[in-house]
């Protein structure tokens, strides 16, 4: 990283060396990063514990980061608002993407697609397509006008205060409500990682984002950006590969995920037609129809509920039974709500739960159908074909100017060394994203297929080790119950969240925990990156733009 400090100097020819030996720090970078997996994984052959590897993985990529921003250290405004104007256009690209990337395109996209099928197509779509609104009128402009922040560029744009005070909060505003994500990402991934509590994962996080980002501002987050992406792409790719491999014998999973495609439609059309899956459907139908006669009148179930659980307690204690079971019913009759209020708010709760598992594929919608409905259906399928037509192109549209208008992404641009280059970087940036979106379908497909066909059928006494270890984590996002008691697990007995399929593909496709590690690794990246961003993007308009210019114009620049 000591490149970072001695590539000096302004014009093409500084430019040009300064990049070189980029160039040269992150080739050593990537390789030093594949070399450290490489001999966690010999390490985990030799007998080295799961929660060391995991440990290691978070002590070492969170002080890395933390160097990063340590030696990127600067009190020069031009370099800590803008990373002094001089990061190459492929770079930025690569600071941009894992500054995006999120937790929420790391983690959940594949999750999202799991769950929806095509419906999640919109966020690929309306995620990228907000990058050719930037191209086309943002980025180049906001760098022609070469400002600091937002803020100051609608100051400068509309000569007064109030549209910076404007800017100011609303960079504030919707930034703090994308963080506040981003931090849930850190919590989960590191608890994951190391088996901390969840809060004091957060705080772990947090304090990785601090060291990275106080001392250096966006040059110090710029350089760990690039870090993040390196890291996070290559742990998204190395189990979606091998999970390629294995079903298909291809190592090129964009390419062939379409065959995949066609043995997830015939394995749900199978499972539609499943007389086990039919009973699940048929007990889940049964629970939300007895907590709907409940809801009916809620005095008189209450009253049954609760006296039929201190009954069974106190049959249980008379009888001297297990300790096990004396402690299980003491949790149901906790359990029993306290009051009318809150047995409506539960049994609501619970007949609506009930009632969304209460369908084919554990309420998941076929892969492959586009919308729902039917458009040569009756007129209620072919109202529910528009309407979710239409409901896609709108969420397309939304997030395309949502994307286009991300504070903490449009900094970005403005530490390009010219307006050509911050044109340059958003193409780069699109690349960088595609890389990842164009996977996350391919993924997606492919855990499926490996569900669809390896975990469900189990035996409920023969279930993978990664089941029990989410379960852990939180109940949540993954769960199996044998609603139906035949001891096997049906795909509608399994609740799965989408924020764990992309965490749990390793164990899914049977690789080494080290793997596991590293994407977790790539996700804990994945979130800190546009932690560190968003939150320079509150400080800096606090800073500059409050301070500065609308308290304290003569204040020095420390």
């Amino acid at each position: 990283m000591a490149g970072f400090e001695h590539a000096t100097g302004t014009g093409a020819a500084a430019n040009r060396a300064f990049k070189a030996q980029l160039n040269k720090v992150y080739a050593w970078y990537t390789g030093g990063f594949l070399a450290f997996v490489i001999v966690l994984a010999v390490l985990e052959q030799m007998g080295l514990p799961r929660n060391w590897i995991g440990f290691i993985f978070l002590l070492a990529t969170v002080a890395l980061y933390a160097g990063i921003g340590i030696m990127s250290r600067t009190s020069d405004a031009a370099e800590y608002y803008v990373a002094g104007r001089r990061v190459p256009a492929i770079y930025n690209g690569m600071a941009t993407g894992a500054d995006w990337m999120s937790a929420a395109s790391f983690i959940a996209m594949a999750g999202t697609l799991y769950l929806t099928g095509y419906g999640g197509l919109a966020f690929v779509m309306g995620w990228t397509g907000g990058y050719c609104l930037v191209a086309l009128f943002l980025a180049p402009y906001l760098r022609k006008f070469g400002q600091f922040t937002i803020p100051d560029f609608l100051g400068a744009r509309f000569e007064g205060n109030l549209p910076r005070f404007i800017g100011i909060c609303a960079a504030i505003l919707c930034s703090f409500t994308y963080v506040v994500a981003q931090i849930y990402g850190v919590g989960l991934i590191t608890t994951r990682l190391s088996g901390l509590a969840f809060e004091i994962g957060i705080f772990v996080g947090l304090g990785g984002i601090l060291v990275c980002s106080f001392l250096g501002g966006m040059r110090a987050v710029t350089w760990t950006q690039v870090a993040q992406y390196i890291i996070l792409i290559i742990a998204y790719m190395i189990p979606l590969v091998w999970l390629s491999v294995k079903q298909t014998g291809i190592p090129i999973p964009q390419a062939i995920y379409g065959f995949q495609l066609e043995k997830v439609t015939a394995r749900e059309k199978e499972l539609r037609e499943d007389p086990k899956e039919l009973e699940v459907i048929a007990a889940f139908k049964a629970q939300a129809d007895s907590f709907d006669a409940k809801l009916k009148d809620i005095p008189a179930a209450l009253t049954a509920d609760k006296a039929a659980a201190e009954a069974k307690l106190a049959e249980l204690k008379a009888a001297n039974a297990p300790l096990a079971e004396i402690q299980a019913a003491e949790r149901t009759l906790a359990a029993v709500p306290k009051d009318e209020a809150a047995a409506r708010t539960a049994w609501t709760a619970a007949r609506n739960a009930n009632n969304a598992r209460a369908r084919p594929l554990g309420g998941m919608p076929s892969h492959a159908a586009i919308f729902a409905g039917d458009p040569n259906g009756d007129a209620a399928a072919k109202k529910a074909f528009d309407e979710s037509r239409r409901n896609f192109l709108a969420l397309v549209f939304c997030l395309m100017v949502g994307t286009a208008a991300l504070p903490h992404i449009l900094m970005r641009y403005y530490t390009t060394p010219s307006v050509k280059e911050a044109r340059e970087s958003v193409t780069w940036s699109l690349f960088f994203i595609f890389l990842l979106y164009f996977s996350a379908p391919a993924l997606a497909v492919l855990v499926k297929y490996e569900m669809l066909t390896a975990v469900v059928g189990s035996s409920f006494g023969n279930l993978p080790e990664w089941i029990s270890a989410w379960n852990r984590v939180d109940p949540g996002l993954l769960s199996v119950t044998d609603v139906n008691k035949d001891g096997i697990l049906q795909l509608g007995e399994i609740r799965i969240g989408g924020d764990i399929v992309v965490l749990a593909t390793p164990a899914i496709g049977g690789l080494p925990y080290v793997v596991s590690g590293m994407v977790a690794a790539g996700g804990l990246a994945a979130a800190l990156s546009p932690a560190a961003g968003l939150l320079l993007t509150i400080a800096n308009p606090l800073s500059h733009d409050l301070y500065y210019k609308l308290i304290a114009p003569n204040a020095p620049t420390s």
